[in-house]
């Protein structure tokens, strides 16, 4: 495939994308025979922002079209007018361009998809868990779903005593998912006792069953 071929084939993604954003505004105007366009607003917003970088990366940003079109029960006309849920789909799209790793990129689609749900989108952590996934490796999102989250007793070590993914496991700390009990303990202590807190609880949400 020549570099010609390469050009046409990532410009077509764009242009798929685009066709998706028309049709899903057509249907609107179609069940109200009002000129409305509102995923039209969101997109048009990331263009005019994001235009050079959404041609670098089309794909991604067909991606990102097509769960607005795989989920039409969340993306309601009402939902896709709200200015709120405007401000919320250009932030997370930007950070979804620049996510290297696909199955984060799922990850980021899931917790877009709590956001679109909620009623009051002020108090939904859009920001704070889309910057939390980005500090975190492969390994770590691992390591996330091994934790048993029914623990709460503070004397829980997800490998048991053992000098495993401890990295990992600080890392899951100092990023707010899991909680350290300090406690001294009798015998050595290999591996940090833990348990989920509130805001890991909320994350894991998107993070299980994907």
């Amino acid at each position: 495939m020549n570099d010609n071929d390469k050009q046409v084939l990532k410009d077509s993604a764009l242009v798929i994308a685009d066709n998706i954003v028309a049709s899903i505004d057509s249907s609107f105007q179609m069940q109200t025979q009002i000129p409305l366009t509102p995923f039209g607003t969101s997109w048009g917003l990331c263009k005019a922002l994001f235009g050079s970088a959404m041609r670098l990366r089309e794909n991604k940003a067909l991606e990102w079209v097509e769960m607005v079109k795989d989920n039409p029960d969340i993306f309601t006309k009402e939902v896709l007018e709200d200015e709120k849920f405007q401000d919320g789909f250009v932030f997370a799209f930007e950070k979804y361009l620049i996510e290297r790793n696909e199955e984060k990129r799922m990850y980021m689609r899931n917790i877009f998809l709590g956001f679109s749900k909620t009623e009051d989108k002020n108090t939904f952590p859009l920001e704070k868990l889309t910057h939390t996934l980005s500090q975190l490796s492969v390994e770590d999102v691992l390591t996330l779903k091994d934790v048993d989250i029914s623990k709460i007793d503070r004397n829980y070590q997800i490998y048991g005593n053992e000098e495993y993914r401890l990295a990992n496991i600080y890392n899951l700390i100092n990023l707010g998912l899991l909680l350290n009990d300090p406690s001294s303990r009798l015998g050595p202590v290999n591996a940090p006792f833990v348990w989920i807190s509130s805001f890991g609880k909320e994350f894991i949400k998107y993070i299980i069953g994907s």
